[in-house]
Formats: structure tokens, C-alpha cells, sequence
């Protein structure tokens, strides 16, 4: 076990720490020690560097003894939050905006609420339930829904509680759901939804209601308009007030809507067969004799290699160094798009399309939308063995990778039996996959251009050539240049 130091007000505390402790509990421990009441107006800093609270320990590349500042962040500065909720089954697509405050059984039943009102009435997440018996007979037993968020899967009414600050969640989240059985009587949980619910009505005026910049000028010029002298009647702000909510209200009702199962799976990802053939592609195929004759462009540029290699060489300066460096990043910067392979276990392979400044975890979290099960741990590897860590480090900047690249996905040790026998793709997506497109057969004309254009070259520098011998020839004959 280890420790971090967290300072505050030039006060050290030492807090234990597990490799699987997030730096959320971190930061809510060390607000308790020092007396401090809302932890989640707070956040970690390491020197100039702000901390992701949702990442555990592990992961947050900190060394034993690492010492962090407990710093107060001001109200103004707390953005709203983006989220995104997806169920396994069935499959659908849920976002809306909340504060940082809203808890996440908050989240689970305003989605509820708001897509009975837009009409679909069959939707149900917070009351489910299933007799205890096999043949339908039985007591009712509640069916909890588990909600994994910020790398944490959350599993019982106390934790559902936890608010997004608490978890330490960032401008977006994305919440997987899923709903497990429990032995737990139907009415017993109705009891404690009710009483969660009444916690709830006072909180979520505030926490649903998230202000924006366009918000907070309406409100701006709401009161400029009390101010003035000649205010209109209370029966013509009403008439002014219904128009504003109605311009509100669709707006946010197509958050709300599940989207379309097709557009989970496309355009982003693309996924493809394993081949059914033993022998190779590359195989099924002959490769003429002109690709492995080495022509004479070629032997040129081995032998430009081999002097550049024997020339003496040094070590680049720091100023160099960092030259070289500005340089890629500029590069790495200009990338708009990448397209990253992924080869799952069964032998299927997708190809995920990304933002070029996409982070390991948006790639974590499409892949994991791509499962079957995607409450099961896994790990993508770079061929052979180099694990991708589950952060915010950019797949350009941090891990180098190019579009094209190709990643491996494994299963962790603690992931179930099942999820490994079972193909690792769920169903939508395994009826969208298609076959691999098969690489063309090389032609010989192909490796014969560039001797040919060689061969153009020469013959324009043969006159030139045939010159520079006639005249050393006549130079041999009468003698010139010898003393």
C-alpha cells in the first residue's frame, strides 16, 4: 500500500492509497481531514497540472509519495456536464446536460421521466422487477440497474447516490447500463426509490437546470427589464414567458429520443470477418519475378544509405531536440481523422473512426460500445505486448499512433468465462460485418516503371557521356596532361 501527500493552505496530510482507488476518494478523504464541507468544490493539482479525478490510482501516473494541492475551484468555473447513456439490452442511446451536483440515480430518472413524456411509454429503469422462480412463480425480486461510469461500476442504491462531482466526472461521460438481478423484495426497493425521490425534489431544480452563457443573458435582461420604469403588466409577461418555454422545450426533447440502432454501427465503425480460408491472402496470389530483381534506382538508394550511414554522426543538441520535436507536434496537430484497427480475440476486426485529438479513452469507450458485454475489463495492446492505459493521453501526441494503426484486444484475468467463449462483438454489429476486401495481385509493369524511368534518364545523358569519352580518348592518344 501506498501514500500521496495532499496540501492545503501549506497543511500536509499523508492519505493511503490502493492502485484501485480513484483520486475522487482521494480528494473526499482529504476534504474530510481538513474540515472542509463540499468536496466537490475542489479538485487535485500536481504543481500547474490538473488531476482527472475519475482515473484511479494507477493509472494516474503518479509515483509513491506523490504530493498533491488541494485547491478551491470558484462557483463560475464549474461547467455543465454532457451525458450520454447507453443500454445493453436493448440497445439505445440516451444524452442530455447536468450539473455537477445531479447524482446519478437523478440522471437514471429524469432519462425516464422525460422519454415518457416524449411518448414512449415502455421505457423502464428505475422499477424493474422478476419473480424469484423459474416458471414465473414466485415473490418479485427487484432488478437494480448497474451503471459503470469514470472507470467505476456502480451496483446498489448507495452508490447510485454519488454525485457526478463526487466521481470526479469531466466535461463529457459516458454511463453503460445494465440491470442485474438481486434478492432483494420489489416493495422493500420501492420504499427506498420513494425515498429517494423525496431527497430528489429538492435537489433537482437546481441540478437539472443547467445555466448556459445564453441563459444567464436571459436572466440578465429579465432583470434589466424589472428595473425599468415602464414595466408591462403581469398578464403580458406571462404571454412573454410561454413563448420562451415553448422555444425550450423541443429543444431539448431530441436529446432525449433513443437514437436509431444502424447509427451506433456506422459511419464510425466498420467491421469485418475473420477469413474462412487456411491459406493467406497474400498466398493466393503469384508475385512475378520482376518484384524480387533489384533494379538500378534501387541499388542507388541502398548505396546512398550505406554512405549516409558511414558518415560520422553526433548527438543533437537540447535546441535541436526540442526543434525536432515542435516540428512533429506541429505535425500531429494537423491530423483531423484517424482510423484505428481493432482485432478481437474471435478474430473480427473493426475499424474505428476517431477525431484526431481523441484520447485513449474515446477509444476505450467505442470499443466498449462495440461488446457484447461491455462491463467486462479488457485491455488494447500494441502489437506486441505494449498496453494502452485507459486515460486522457492523446492517441497522436502520447502513443504515436497514425491512422492505419492496428491494436489488439485482450481479455483481463478477471473477466468471466463467458464473455471469453461468447464472440466478442454484439449482435448489431456481427449482422453489419462484411468480407475483408482481398489485396489485388501485383503486376509485373508495376516494378518495371521505375527501371524504365531510370532508363529514360540514361539515355538522355548518354551524348553528354559519349562526349566526356571522345575527348579523353583524344587526350590519351596526343598525350595531354602529363608533365
Amino acid at each position: 500500500m501506498s501514500n500521496v501527500v495532499v496540501i492545503w493552505n501549506k497543511r500536509p496530510i499523508t492519505i493511503k492509497t490502493t492502485p484501485s482507488k480513484p483520486l475522487s476518494e482521494v480528494r473526499s478523504e482529504a476534504c474530510t481531514r481538513f474540515g472542509l464541507s463540499n468536496p466537490t468544490s475542489y479538485i487535485l493539482k500536481r504543481g500547474a497540472t490538473k488531476l482527472d479525478l475519475a482515473l484511479p490510482f494507477r493509472l494516474s501516473s503518479l509515483a509513491a509519495g506523490a504530493k498533491l494541492d488541494l485547491v478551491q475551484t470558484s462557483s463560475a468555473s464549474v461547467n455543465p456536464i454532457s451525458i450520454v447513456l447507453r443500454t445493453v439490452d436493448p440497445v439505445s442511446q440516451l444524452s442530455g446536460t447536468f450539473a455537477p451536483s445531479t447524482s446519478i440515480w437523478g440522471i437514471l430518472l429524469k432519462f425516464e421521466v422525460d422519454a415518457k413524456a416524449a411518448g414512449n411509454q415502455a421505457i423502464n429503469i428505475t422499477e424493474r422487477c422478476a419473480p424469484s422462480g423459474n416458471q414465473g412463480q414466485g415473490r418479485l425480486l427487484y432488478v437494480m440497474p448497474v451503471v459503470r461510469v469514470a472507470n467505476r461500476e456502480l451496483a446498489s442504491f448507495a452508490e447510485l447516490k454519488k454525485t457526478l462531482g463526487e466521481l470526479g466526472c469531466g466535461a463529457r461521460e459516458l454511463l453503460m447500463l445494465r440491470f442485474v438481478g438481486t434478492e432483494m423484495p420489489y416493495e422493500d426497493a420501492l420504499m427506498e426509490i420513494a425515498g429517494m425521490s423525496k431527497e430528489l425534489e429538492t435537489i433537482t431544480p437546481a441540478s437539472s437546470d443547467c445555466n448556459t452563457p445564453e441563459s444567464d443573458e436571459k436572466q440578465e435582461v429579465e432583470k434589466q427589464d424589472v428595473v425599468m420604469e415602464d414595466t408591462p403588466p403581469a398578464e403580458q409577461q406571462q404571454q412573454q414567458a410561454a413563448p420562451s418555454e415553448a422555444e425550450t422545450a423541443p429543444t431539448e426533447a431530441p436529446q432525449l429520443e433513443p437514437e436509431p440502432e444502424p447509427e451506433i454501427a456506422a459511419p464510425k465503425i466498420a467491421v469485418y470477418q475473420p477469413s474462412t480460408s487456411a491459406t493467406p491472402a497474400a498466398a493466393s496470389f503469384e508475385v512475378p519475378d520482376a518484384a524480387y530483381e533489384v533494379g538500378i534506382a534501387q541499388l542507388q538508394r541502398i548505396k546512398e544509405s550505406y554512405h549516409t550511414a558511414s558518415l560520422p554522426q553526433r548527438l543533437l543538441s537540447d535546441k535541436e531536440l526540442a526543434e525536432k520535436e515542435a516540428a512533429t507536434r506541429q505535425e500531429m496537430e494537423k491530423i483531423n481523422l484517424l482510423k484505428i484497427k481493432v482485432r478481437y480475440p474471435d478474430g473480427y476486426l473493426s475499424q474505428q473512426e476517431l477525431d484526431g485529438k481523441a484520447t485513449a479513452r474515446d477509444l476505450y469507450n467505442l470499443v466498449r460500445a462495440t461488446l457484447r458485454y461491455p462491463n467486462e475489463p479488457f485491455v488494447l495492446m500494441i502489437p506486441p505486448r505494449d498496453v494502452i492505459k485507459d486515460d486522457a493521453c492523446r492517441l497522436t501526441l502520447g502513443l504515436k499512433l497514425r491512422s492505419g494503426a492496428s491494436l489488439h484486444l485482450a481479455w483481463a484475468k478477471e473477466a468471466s468465462d463467458k464473455a471469453k467463449s461468447s464472440p466478442a462483438l454484439n449482435d448489431e454489429l456481427l449482422k453489419a460485418s462484411k468480407e475483408l476486401p482481398k489485396p489485388a495481385a501485383p503486376k509485373a509493369e508495376d516494378y518495371m516503371e521505375i527501371d524504365e524511368e531510370h532508363k529514360e534518364k540514361k539515355k538522355e545523358e548518354q551524348p553528354k557521356d559519349r562526349k566526356g569519352d571522345i575527348e579523353k580518348k583524344l587526350k590519351g592518344l596526343l598525350r595531354l596532361g602529363r608533365k
